[in-house]
């Protein structure tokens, strides 16, 4: 049976009881400790989804959530967080995972970095790891005058380029 809840209400119920299969739909805007939902349980799903959230935007809640499953995991997952874990911190763990597809690390984590910065770290840290450049042998790059990295016939730029297949961001 399509219901209308808290969300809380709903993270809630997930940790004490089983929910039928289903979704829950959200309306729009902000997702806070007032914000009800719409839980349609897999039996009232029809066959094509584009008719399940059809209805869902029809009856005020135009956003997927997420299936009960993974609700109840979000939920247990605030649990481990902190046991007496409040409406704040249920709607926030939701809020996180449905935003970045992750459970919330911990109860005072920071929103991620977005991809591009994720990924600029990450082949920061590998060029920097790749040690300085010894002038005893010259890169194996054609047109390059640059010493060798330790381990590696290129230079640092060209080890790079040569691992991650693309250009290095850093020279």
């Amino acid at each position: 049976m399509i219901s209308e809840g808290t969300l809380p209400a709903y993270l809630r119920s997930l940790l004490t009881t089983d929910l039928p299969d289903g979704w829950l739909y959200l309306p729009q805007g902000e997702l806070v400790e007032t914000t009800v939902c719409l839980f349609i349980p897999s039996d009232d799903v029809d066959e094509h989804e584009d008719a399940t959230a059809a209805k869902a935007t029809e009856l005020g809640f135009p956003i997927e959530g997420l299936d009960n499953q993974t609700m109840q995991d979000v939920a247990l997952g605030a649990v481990r967080l902190d046991p007496h874990a409040s409406d704040t911190l249920l709607v926030r763990a939701f809020a996180y995972y449905h935003r970045f597809d992750a459970f919330l690390p911990s109860i005072d984590a920071p929103d991620p970095a977005a991809p591009e910065q994720a990924l600029w770290k990450m082949d920061r840290d590998f060029y920097d790891s790749l040690g300085a450049e010894s002038l005893e042998m010259r890169c194996r790059r054609a047109g390059c005058d640059r010493g060798t990295v330790p381990l590696s016939a290129f230079c640092r730029k060209h080890h790079f380029e040569n691992v991650r297949l693309r250009p290095c961001p850093f020279e």
